[in-house]
């Protein structure tokens, strides 16, 4: 009888869970999603009881449907990097977490950023940004003293569900190295970044290879799962590098795009170059398999097809609008769209910066517009792929996601990229990422069920005339990021105060 695993992936707004087979094909799943506390200043903030309440009960679920009560061998886990946990001496909540995309933190911002490259820290001050874990703790040490007193050990999402599965603090490369508290030189905590903060390092998890088996599933909760206690739990990981894992880009060495919520461009190396532009990820599989992935990310991502469809022309029905489109449109479309709707962190580091559309005239179609931000997205991604990508020739782009459904969207990327684009047929995803850790953990062999790819390849007539599309894109980019026509949440407060 073959053994299971069980996946679990832990999101911004819902939580998935897979009882897995060694072939990885899904045997049951389960989800659940979940509110956060969203407030006018920026704050965004959830009881961490909330993900494990619904860990536990999406575990009672999966385990009525295994084989058998001894047939689970491990439990891998992924999820939202850099919310940060902070929890007492006793293991218990201090205060809610603080999201990754808490920004009440972006008065903190500047000047952090120049204090870490005063102390020759600039590869933390590139990615340090509202809802990093040391924003949060110099925010938690100035704001609320008394939790920061308090404050004995600080977790990721993904470290704290492996925290109550198995009563052991610990973290991964992954969510160690973005946190801006990491030493890229000596893969460690940076002992120089406590001390000029103030922060007692003792307070850090121990940094494990995301496959390493941190401890075995609690007696008590095995107990209650009617699970023998003898259930690996693996350290898990980010959800980016869990969706590069599953989706085999270091093996391929060629880029991964994925449209999920935001728009996430992933370019590995083996070579371990840290790049100037894009966040560097230390990946460590186990002690044998390492890279390094840096990551890009335009904030809005598939996101944005949701919001014109649901929000400006109301409807849900993304096929219909998207075969409304004339393809004679394509690279020929007069109007322009800027998708940073929700600031932008890689290349202008502004959390105010907000999203345009150009070129709207009397002649502009609902069309023109909906294909603009379909082609906005794609041009972003572009952007951000320039800047990170490797000396070595790239064959292809891999793009995974929500927005890997929609033809039309990856034949613009296509052509936008002048690249093939590659889509497995069956998807896979981060949840599948934390399986094979699981696996790999467990001493097992990933043997995931042969697959093909649907391929898209790039017309050389739309390819060029997407290159001059992109170069008014760029000059457009460049007026909308001045200060004269931003308008975000400083720009809004000046206005309403003239009214």
């Amino acid at each position: 009888m073959g053994k299971q695993y069980i996946g679990i992936d832990l999101g911004t707004s819902s939580i998935k869970m897979g009882l897995f087979d060694q072939d990885l094909s899904l045997q049951h799943g389960y989800q659940q999603t979940y509110q956060y506390m969203n407030s006018a200043n920026g704050a965004r903030e959830i009881d961490p009881n909330i993900w494990f309440d619904i860990v536990l009960t999406g575990l009672h679920q999966l385990v009525k449907h295994a084989r058998s009560s001894d047939s689970i061998a491990a439990i891998g886990i992924t999820g939202q990097m850099h919310t940060t946990v902070f929890l007492d001496q006793s293991g218990n909540i201090v205060r809610p977490a603080i999201l990754w995309n808490d920004t009440r933190t972006k008065a903190l911002v500047v000047g952090l950023k120049k204090q870490l490259n005063i102390i020759r820290e600039s590869e933390n001050a590139k990615i340090v940004s509202t809802g990093s874990p040391l924003v949060n703790l110099i925010w938690l040490k100035r704001e609320e003293p008394s939790h920061f007193k308090a404050l004995q050990h600080l977790l990721m999402p993904v470290d704290y569900i492996v925290y109550r599965l198995t009563g052991h603090y610990s973290t991964d490369y992954c969510d160690a190295s973005t946190s801006s508290l990491f030493d890229f030189k000596q893969s460690r905590w940076a002992t120089k970044i406590c001390q000029e903060f103030g922060i007692d390092e003792r307070i850090l998890p121990t940094i494990h290879t995301s496959s390493d088996v941190i401890g075995e599933l609690k007696f008590s909760l095995a107990n209650q799962l009617g699970l023998p206690s003898v259930v690996k739990v693996v350290a898990g990981t980010g959800d980016n590098a869990a969706t590069a894992l599953a989706n085999k880009t270091d093996q391929e060495q060629q880029p991964l795009i994925s449209l999920g919520t935001s728009g996430v461009v992933v370019v590995p190396n083996r070579r371990h170059q840290l790049k100037q532009i894009g966040k560097n990820i230390m990946f460590k599989v186990d002690a044998e398999n390492e890279s390094v992935l840096t990551q890009g990310v335009v904030q809005t991502g598939a996101v944005l097809n949701d919001w014109w469809l649901r929000s400006i022309i109301n409807t849900e029905d993304a096929d219909a609008e998207q075969r409304k489109i004339p393809r004679r449109l394509l690279g020929k479309n007069t109007v322009l769209f800027f998708p940073h709707l929700n600031g932008e962190k890689t290349l202008y580091a502004d959390p105010n910066l907000r999203g345009a559309f150009i070129g709207i005239g009397l002649e502009t179609t609902k069309d023109n517009m909906y294909l603009a931000v379909l082609e906005g997205l794609a041009f972003g991604c572009r952007q951000l792929y320039e800047q990170m990508r490797n000396c070595a020739a790239t064959n292809f782009i891999r793009i995974v996601g929500g927005g890997a459904k929609s033809t039309l969207w990856l034949t613009i990327f296509a052509n936008v990229f002048g690249l093939p684009v590659h889509k497995r047929t069956v998807q896979r995803e981060a949840i599948d990422g934390a399986v094979m850790l699981a696996l790999i953990g467990d001493g097992d062999n990933v043997t995931a069920q042969a697959e093909d790819d649907v391929v898209i390849l790039p017309d050389r007539s739309l390819k060029q005339a997407y290159d001059v599309q992109y170069q008014k894109y760029l000059k457009m980019a460049t007026l909308l990021i001045s200060d004269a026509l931003r308008t975000g949440d400083e720009e809004v407060e000046k206005m309403s105060s003239l009214s």
